[in-house]
């Protein structure tokens, strides 16, 4: 998982696409693929859907 990220959720606890985003310079598709993978992993949980979308540890890291 991209270190900048892992901080920032040891830190906010939640995360959401937008701030993905703009943690790592990149495009929305980009930041959609990376959580997506993530969650896929095992590594996030996702929470709520659409615009109240944000995504937790899932505790297997």
């Amino acid at each position: 998982m991209d270190k900048k990220i892992y901080d920032y959720l040891i830190e906010n606890e939640k995360i959401t696409r937008k701030e993905v985003e703009d943690l790592l310079n990149i495009k929305e598709r980009r930041a959609r693929d990376i959580l997506k993978m993530y969650v896929e992993k095992g590594y996030l949980k996702k929470i709520g859907k659409g615009k109240n979308t944000s995504y937790i540890l899932n505790g297997n890291i």
